[in-house]
């Protein structure tokens, strides 16, 4: 098996091996029975962490934005009907599909997690804080 980085789809020595999640490995059955399947360790070279930051960064802001328009989207093909005096399961029923398509969009720019990223976004967004704390006390010095 070769050990390929996810960001510039290059062999590699070493880096950050990436999770096998539940999308990893659905990819990779879906490959497997339709005989696709390389079967490479997928990881995050040392010249493409930065980029791979920046990317889960935005991969999870992106998920949050989902679940919560999902939740909104939810609530209100749940509660609609009641405003209008009764209760109806297919309003409630179309509200869960909606919900999961919504979810499901951000599948689409799936970004693994890799092990030893440091946190993902709530870490690069602390790198982010401790750049501009530094170039503030610079101004002042």
């Amino acid at each position: 098996m070769a050990k390929v980085c996810i960001i510039c789809e290059k062999e590699v020595a070493g880096g950050m091996r990436v999770e096998d999640d539940f999308v990893i490995r659905a990819i990779r059955s879906v490959k497997r029975r339709f005989g696709w399947a390389k079967n490479n360790e997928l990881y995050v070279c040392h010249g493409c962490h930065d980029a791979y930051r920046k990317k889960r960064a935005n991969y999870e802001r992106d998920l949050a934005i989902h679940v919560i328009l999902a939740a909104v989207v939810l609530v209100a093909t749940a509660a609609l009907p009641l405003f209008g005096g009764g209760f109806n399961i297919a309003s409630l029923v179309l509200g869960v599909l909606l919900a999961a398509i919504i979810i499901g969009l951000s599948l689409f720019s799936h970004i693994p997690k890799a092990s030893g990223n440091g946190g993902g976004a709530a870490h690069a967004k602390a790198n982010v804080r401790g750049a501009g704390a530094k170039a503030k006390r610079g101004r002042r010095e």
